[in-house]
């Protein structure tokens, strides 16, 4: 990656939130303004959420309708009868959870520095964040002095550290503030001389706690401010936890702190790097083009956004993603949420939840990927724990065994449905589709052992869905109730329905669900009911149909749509993320998908950030790399704020959503290699702006390891690593031939595939 395509850099601190730059380990993260003379890094811890597990009377917390369990067979029964606007009536009062709304994830805390003494005019101004080291640096000078900050949250060593130095005639007179939104914590104060601390909560307690070391100034604490006078450097070390892990957070903070101190500024900076850097160096996208890293990223945005070419700016793009995941995702995290792990809100739109109905899941299509595989643990161990609530919720609601969870998940795996909304709460395939990422991860790493420790959770939720389905009129395993998410329809009276029976992405995820469970029961030598029963359903689930108008039905009948231009497109699941649809293997059924999808744009569709990413997979999918390039370039011009985070828009005005950053770099990585039902693509969807390139570590099925170069728009050179026994087609535009390779083979082919080195 060229220097140019690896930082974003401005000229002027954050005025506001989304234009800060983010940093974090998984665990802890921050937002870093960049002011000059009064300083802030807005915090976030990933386990501080609103509520606890219990109720104020110490109670476990019990969502589950009372009555959804004698309701719910008469709202299968309606459905069937075709009686939708009963169904939803009788399923709106009987199966929403009381009480309705899951547990929101809120702010840590701000940590603040304010200039003591004279403020004089500043100059040479630059903020940036280098994407390979995980940096964040503002540097300005004033007078004769060059002032620098300096600020990294480490993964080894689950800290943010901060050194501020000033080079010349003056020095730093500073007072550092621990603060949280209008006052929201409990308590304040200091230990000692260097030490600040701030606590809250009810339920679920949290501490944020910033600690003064190795500074040649002195240091002096009052209250709940601290100051730091006369000094060349400065360094913080700044912690977060909450009752969520630590049975006393001020101790998890402190002794997090207390840990740091003694390993100190250089040795916290080298483990912190030795971790990071290898890290964003799996995977890399080099595009040649005008080279415009010379302007501010925001003034580079803004000439992309009136049509400028800049392939740089989308490689920088492609690297943030995976700079995101890797910042907000880490073994030993939560996963990440709709908004990674950075918000500023204490009450967030959708309350920055796990929403399981795509975006968390997209979420993921980056990590295997791209090389960041172990990023994926923490939605794994989501899964898990997701097994006790939605087991509960699949017996006493549903009368199913095995678990199940709906459209959003919290802090606390709550498996029963969010709220009452009728075209999302009542879809009880969030399980099912969060476990196809098993399989899936299997494929790309050929992590065995990731099958083995997950086994049970993936039969848990086949188990469920065995359970659940029923017959229709005419023999084909269905699911109900059902929605197809967030969507509506017409009936053929003109009545709006939302609930369904057998929405066509369920029928696709279960595919991909039941086939990849069958194929890790072969591997892992597993038998007994569930796999057998599972192996006779496989063919019995609706198949995807295509309807008059030659488009894949959304639902059973080809009914009409209120919302035509609608931001899902639940029913090409089985293109992208999924593996049913493919131009080679299934020609009509690709066609037919091809039509939904302009369909759906011609009509106003893609207009939020996650969407817009999506519909660049459909079209890499679809082997059209030109209508990739076009929604990429309509994701950054319109979705997308100044720090290139996701600009997605809400009620309250525009907000970052993670998804359409992380999504979207996976599609990139689809238009340069996909491993399909028909065999390995390379190049299937080049955009034709990414004239010349390369790239390097992507992780495709089947446990290769894929390195490309291209000139012209023609494939140059491909080096393909096999991490296992592999044998398929491979296909380069008109070229194909039959390849087979042994585990740890290497192979590179010239652009007619042929041959070089073996």
């Amino acid at each position: 990656m060229s220097d140019t395509n690896k930082i974003l850099w401005y000229d002027r601190p954050a005025r506001r939130w989304d234009q800060a730059l983010p940093a974090g380990n998984g665990r802890l993260g921050c937002m870093q303004f960049g002011g000059v003379y009064e300083e802030c890094w807005q915090l976030n811890e990933d386990s501080v959420w609103d509520g606890g597990r219990q109720t104020a009377n110490g109670e476990q917390r019990d969502r589950m309708n009372p009555d959804a369990p004698e309701a719910l067979p008469r709202v299968r029964q309606l459905l069937r009868e075709g009686e939708v606007a009963r169904a939803e009536d009788l399923a709106r009062r009987a199966l929403t959870s009381v009480p309705q709304g899951q547990r929101r994830y809120q702010p840590l805390a701000d940590l603040r520095i304010s200039w003591l003494g004279a403020r004089r005019p500043w100059s040479e101004y630059r903020r940036e964040l280098n994407l390979e080291t995980g940096r964040l640096q503002v540097a300005f000078s004033a007078g004769d002095t060059r002032y620098t900050r300096e600020t990294f949250v480490s993964y080894p060593d689950q800290i943010m550290a901060v050194r501020l130095t000033a080079q010349g005639e003056q020095r730093l007179f500073l007072e550092i503030r621990l603060t949280r939104d209008r006052w929201r914590y409990e308590r304040g104060g200091r230990e000692g001389n260097n030490t600040l601390w701030l606590s809250g909560g009810q339920d679920l307690k949290f501490c944020a706690m910033v600690r003064v070391t190795e500074t040649d100034g002195r240091v002096e604490a009052l209250g709940e401010t601290m100051q730091v006078l006369d000094a060349r450097s400065v360094v913080l070390l700044v912690a977060g936890a909450s009752s969520f892990r630590e049975l006393s957070p001020a101790n998890g903070c402190r002794r997090m702190v207390e840990q740091a101190q003694t390993l100190g500024w250089e040795e916290l900076s080298r483990r912190q790097r030795q971790d990071f850097v290898p890290l964003m160096a799996r995977a890399g996208l080099e595009l040649d083009g005008p080279d415009r890293g010379f302007l501010p990223t925001d003034a580079r945005l803004a000439a992309y956004a009136e049509g400028a070419a800049d392939p740089g700016l989308e490689a920088l793009y492609f690297a943030y993603g995976r700079y995101l995941l890797a910042s907000s995702s880490r073994p030993g995290s939560l996963p990440a949420n709709l908004q990674g792990i950075w918000n500023h809100r204490m009450d967030p739109p959708w309350g920055s939840k796990f929403t399981i109905n795509i975006n968390t899941e997209m979420n993921y299509w980056l990590a295997a990927r791209t090389g960041l595989a172990e990023c994926e643990q923490p939605l794994f161990d989501l899964l898990d724990r997701l097994r006790g609530p939605g087991g509960r919720i699949a017996r006493r609601m549903y009368g199913c065994e095995g678990f199940c969870a709906h459209h959003n998940t919290d802090l606390w795996a709550d498996a029963a449905p969010q709220d009452c909304w009728l075209p999302g709460s009542y879809w009880p395939m969030g399980a099912a589709w969060l476990a196809t990422h098993l399989w899936e991860h299997y494929r790309r790493t050929g992590d065995r052992q990731t099958l083995e420790n997950h086994y049970t959770t993936l039969r848990g939720a086949v188990r469920f869905a065995l359970d659940f389905l029923e017959k229709d009129r005419n023999g084909w395993l269905v699911t109900n109730p059902s929605v197809s998410p967030e969507n509506s329809y017409f009936l053929p009276d003109g009545t709006v329905g939302r609930m369904c029976v057998g929405a066509t992405m369920d029928e696709q995820i279960l595919r991909e669900l039941f086939g990849g469970f069958l194929q890790v029961a072969a591997l892992l030598g597993k038998t007994g009911k569930t796999e057998e029963e599972a192996a006779v359903a496989l063919p019995l689930l609706r198949p995807t149909a295509i309807g008059p108008d030659g488009r894949i039905l959304e639902w059973a009948e080809p009914w009409g749509e209120p919302e035509p231009g609608h931001r899902h497109i639940s029913h090409l699941f089985g293109l992208f993320p999924g593996n049913e649809i493919d131009p080679d293997a299934t020609p009509e059924l690709a066609a037919a998908a091809e039509r939904s999808l302009r369909y759906r744009l011609t009509h106003g569709g893609g207009y939020t950030g996650w969407s817009r990413a999506w519909t660049v997979g459909l079209w890499a999918h679809l082997h059209q790399g030109e209508e990739a390039e076009r929604n990429l370039r309509a994701l950054l011009t319109e979705s997308t704020f100044d720090n290139l985070m996701d600009n997605h828009p809400s009620k309250e005005g525009p907000v970052f959503q993670i998804d359409g950053n992380l999504g979207a770099a996976a599609a990139m990585a689809d238009c340069l290699a996909q491993n399909g039902p028909a065999g390995l693509r390379l190049l299937p969807a080049l955009p034709p702006g990414w004239r010349r390139g390369s790239v390097h570590g992507l992780c495709l099925t089947g446990g290769l390891r894929a390195d490309l170069r291209w000139q012209q728009g023609r494939l140059e050179e491909a080096c393909l690593f096999a991490s296992r026994p592999w044998t398929g087609t491979l296909r380069c535009g008109e070229a194909q031939t039959r390849l087979t390779l042994c585990a740890g083979q290497t192979v590179r082919l010239d652009s007619m595939l042929k041959q070089q080195i073996v």
